[in-house]
């Protein structure tokens, strides 16, 4: 009962991953998946820091 290896699919459409531009199935897919990376449509969660606060002006030394 031994399978052969399972087929990996793009995560953009669903169609079999190329191995030259793997886990995708195209350059035209890996680009997608980047732009959505750099628009911030995928978010890595974790909890705010004091670097993610506004930045606060000095204090006017009057």
């Amino acid at each position: 009962m031994s399978q052969g290896p399972a087929t990996t699919r793009c995560p953009i459409c669903g169609k079999a991953a190329a191995p030259e531009t793997r886990p995708f199935c195209s350059p035209h897919c890996a680009d997608v998946d980047l732009g959505r990376w750099l628009i911030g449509h995928y978010r890595i969660p974790g909890s705010r820091s004091d670097r993610d606060e506004e930045p606060q002006p000095p204090p006017d030394a009057a």
